[in-house]
């Protein structure tokens, strides 16, 4: 304007400013009514409504947004803008307010008037005028996190103390453990003896006992050299493979079965060859991230048929539950064990919406995706299910809300964004080889630092990162960072070697001290964050059990093959590695000892003592089995020798004078009497009818599995179907002859009353029939039952000593879905009184006779603390 004042004479101006009608005047008018408007009538309303949680004085800024000035408003939240002035349609601050979608309703404590609402529409129609000025406040977003989250940095070598007295230190992060140790005025616990320390090696780096032998050569010399010796040598030995690919099953969510899926064939062909992969892969010092990169694209990877073993790798990806074969299910399982397996990310969090803590947003997620749905599944006739890519990869659009049916445009294939500075674009196939590449890239921040974490847990008892598969930002850094960063650092420069990486580790006088600790560190430390002591560690189940078959000579260390089952009255001989994972039936010995869910991916196990545990090792067949053979196999000497060579095959050391004379004590008790004959057994047969007189052939079950009474080590089996007994009723076989029969065998002569119930649930089929058949009188009852249930009521009768009774329920022409439930009680008048009997009450498995002496000394070892516990 001074531009114009300067060339026009003031006079004209005045002319032309007097004829010109006053549109500036209007338009002042105007915006001052619509400021009116929001003075009036919205700035009462965020205030009161919205700033509790979007303004700069929020205690915590929901959904990164605040609302407190123009800038703010502006600028939007983490989901973008709000307002799109004059498009009050286009505006999520108004849907939200209108409460017609039910994921974006504000405020949350219930709808604003219809007033309200026309207003803040009007309001954003006038182009949402707003007077207040000033920058829009720094709030602390996801991504303001994430820009200094400590595991999203690249790890750095940390500079080692130079002015620390520390003749203490084996290892460079030693010394990073001895300065921030002696900051806080403590010393590291003495080392380890070593008796304690080749016992502790063993179980960590193969997951068996040392023998005496072994044990006592060791602590003849126990000299560095001598240490090193014996840690090379584990390392290189072929169970060294067997005890770490455990640990990665763990996390692959191993199982040979798919879960629950209807009638399909349950079992995961070769699965087993996924995990002879990880043993050899482990054994052979392929490097991390080949191993990982070969699980995730090992098709596009081999070169050669000599290297078509490797697509067993992707076994990794497939082998997990099937969820009813619901793709979208399978697919957020296998975003999940990647991420959360290789990274430490939870990135299916994100199917839904973007994720609550994370820089990952649910454009992420089915960037990853269309990867995986990019990929189909090939079932070779000799390998694992493994992925090729489709012929035609596509891009999938974001599920809404997680809404297969509701979906956005495609969203490219890729990696999450916020990681993208390492990642390759990808141009062409699934995207699943780049994906790889990406997760062992060079400068991904989090994939040699989750590993050597959990490295770290295995030896250690406890993870420096106190959740081993969540770096996001929920995961607070550890006490000590600088040891993880040295060793990510280290451990990527030695070639991602696992082998180089344990052999650091135990090597360490960190790793070599004792666990028992003095009294002022663990008041200073007591959860063991400084590492100046060995944690105390309890043996998993696998070594437990591989323990016990080991020390009794019953373990077959065969390397490789097929899974076996492990819980049957037998036990099996193979490693617990070997064991047959059935997802949908994992047994009960498995639970109670804290195995890995096979049902998603575990990154740590719980560590429980509850009753089940000790009642497995007191009364399990096979604990008392491995203790009877281990008296077996005991030299035939006197006492006091064989004593000693039970403590040495047991705790691989002589006994105390002590022990010795306690022992001899106690072997010279009465020998445990026998157990009473049992008036129960369970088998299954057929009724035979000749000249009005009936016969029962019976045949006595021959495993115990779960609770259940079955005749063939699988369940169901081709021949006999679905054929067991149980504690309260069973199933019949497929066919007459093969009736389930539960068989009582009168104790004493006297008059029988039986009483009982009996029920159907199924609807389908043909129903069933059941009989009481006494072995000297015949047909005492029978009933036909259809469904449903009704009581089976028998008249008294009078038995003899020894006479059988039983209880026999076979199939009629549909032999399909015939569960039944029978519960039976017995009441016999002897002239000593009244005996009883119930069906569910004696149910039992099979009852072995006591041990004798010397098996209860051997069991007493074998269920000893100091068997049970590494130190």
């Amino acid at each position: 304007m001074w531009l114009l004042r300067d060339r026009i004479p003031p006079a004209l101006l005045l002319v032309a400013l007097s004829v010109v009608p006053h549109p500036l005047r209007v338009v002042a008018a105007e915006q001052s009514e619509s400021i009116q408007f929001f003075e009036n009538r919205i700035r009462p309303v965020l205030v009161e409504s919205c700033y509790e949680c979007h303004s700069a004085d929020a205690s915590e800024v929901q959904g990164e947004l605040t609302l407190d000035n123009r800038a703010a408003v502006e600028r939007g939240g983490r989901s973008g803008a709000v307002i799109v002035p004059a498009d009050p349609d286009a505006s999520k601050l108004l849907r939200a307010l209108e409460y017609n979608d039910h994921d974006l309703q504000m405020p949350p404590g219930g709808r604003l008037a219809d007033e309200v609402i026309a207003d803040f529409r009007r309001w954003i129609e006038l182009g949402a005028p707003d007077p207040r000025d000033g920058s829009a406040a720094p709030i602390d977003t996801i991504a303001s996190r994430a820009a200094r989250h400590w595991a999203f940095q690249p790890p750095r070598r940390p500079e080692l103390p130079a002015d620390v007295d520390d003749r203490w230190s084996a290892k460079a992060f030693d010394r990073l453990v001895f300065a921030e140790l002696s900051t806080e005025g403590l010393s590291p616990s003495r080392p380890a003896r070593p008796g304690e320390l080749i016992r502790r090696l063993y179980f960590d780096l193969i997951g068996l006992p040392p023998t005496w032998e072994k044990v006592d050569a060791f602590e003849s010399i126990a000299t560095d050299a001598a240490y090193e010796e014996l840690v090379d040598g584990l390392i290189g030995s072929p169970q060294f493979g067997e005890r770490w690919a455990r640990h990665w099953l763990d996390l692959a969510r191993f199982a040979d079965t798919k879960g629950y899926v209807f009638t399909a064939k349950r079992e995961f062909p070769n699965a087993y060859k996924y995990r002879d992969w990880v043993i050899d892969a482990f054994n052979d010092e392929m490097p991390i991230d080949q191993f990982m990169r070969y699980q995730l694209a090992a098709d596009q990877m081999v070169e050669g048929d000599e290297q078509n073993h490797h697509l067993a790798a992707q076994g990794f990806v497939t082998l997990g539950r099937r969820f009813i074969n619901n793709r979208h299910d399978i697919v957020a399982d296998r975003i999940d064990v990647i991420f959360r397996g290789m990274m430490g990310l939870t990135a299916a969090c994100a199917r839904c919406h973007d994720h609550k803590f994370d820089p990952i947003s649910d454009e992420d997620y089915y960037a990853l995706y269309g990867i995986l749905a990019s990929s189909e599944e090939q079932q070779d006739e000799d390998l694992p299910l493994r992925l090729v890519d489709r012929t035609e990869p596509k891009d999938i659009g974001v599920f809404v809300r997680g809404n297969a049916h509701n979906r956005t445009e495609p969203v490219a294939r890729g990696f999450p964004t916020y990681f993208t500075n390492f990642a390759t674009p990808i141009t062409g196939g699934s995207g699943r080889l780049q994906l790889a590449h990406a997760i062992t890239h060079a400068d991904n921040p989090l994939t040699a630092r989750v590993f050597v974490n959990r490295v770290w847990g295995h030896l250690f008892g406890e993870q420096l990162v106190r959740s081993p598969s969540d770096f996001g930002l929920r995961s607070e850094a550890p006490r000590h960072q600088d040891v993880l960063d040295l060793l990510a650092t280290e451990f990527v420069t030695n070639g991602w070697s696992l082998k180089w990486l344990i052999r650091e580790l135990v090597t360490s006088s960190t790793y070599r001290q004792s666990s028992e600790a003095v009294r002022e560190l663990i008041a200073a430390d007591p959860d063991n964050q400084l590492w100046g002591r060995m944690n105390r560690r309890r043996l998993d189940f696998e070594a437990l059990r591989d323990g016990l078959l080991k020390v009794s000579g019953r373990l077959d260390e065969r390397v490789g093959g097929e899974s076996e089952r492990i819980d049957t009255d037998e036990g099996g001989t193979r490693r617990t590695l070997y064991a047959h994972i059935d997802r949908q039936n994992l047994p009960g010995v498995f639970r109670a000892f804290d195995f890995a869910s096979p049902d998603t991916h575990s990154p740590e196990r719980p560590h429980t003592l509850v009753p089940q545990q000790a009642l497995f090792l007191l009364n399990s067949p096979m604990v008392q089995r491995v203790a009877s053979q281990l008296v077996d196999s005991l030299p035939d000497a006197e006492p006091s020798v064989r004593i000693a060579e039970l403590y040495r095959r047991v705790l691989a050391r002589g006994p105390r004078q002590e022990e010795t004379e306690s022992a001899q004590q106690f072997l010279q008790h009465r020998e445990p009497e026998t157990l009473p004959r049992d008036e129960w057994s369970f088998g299954f047969g057929s009724i035979q009818f000749c000249d009005e007189q009936c016969r029962v052939h019976f045949q006595p079950l021959s495993h115990f599995v779960d609770n259940r009474w079955q005749q063939e080590k699988e369940f169901p089996d081709k021949q006999y179907g679905h054929l067991c007994i149980t504690t309260k009723g069973g199933h019949p076989g497929d066919r007459p002859e093969y009736s389930a029969i539960r068989r009582w065998t009168a104790p004493a002569t006297g008059k029988l009353v039986i009483s009982g119930d009996l029920s159907r649930p199924s609807e389908k089929g043909d129903g069933i029939e059941a009989h009481v058949i006494s072995s000297r009188r015949g047909v005492l009852a029978n009933w036909t039952l259809q469904h449903g249930s009704q009581q089976t009521p028998v008249e008294p009768t009078e038995v003899e000593l020894g006479e059988t009774i039983d209880f026999v329920v076979g199939c009629r022409e549909n032999a399909g879905w015939d569960s039944f439930e029978w519960s039976v009680s017995l009441a016999l008048d002897t002239p000593d009184g009244w005996q009883r009997w119930s069906s569910e009450q004696d149910f039992h498995g099979p009852q072995l006779d006591p041990l004798d002496l010397w098996s209860q000394l051997a069991q007493v070892l074998l269920v000893s603390n100091e068997f049970l516990y590494v130190d």
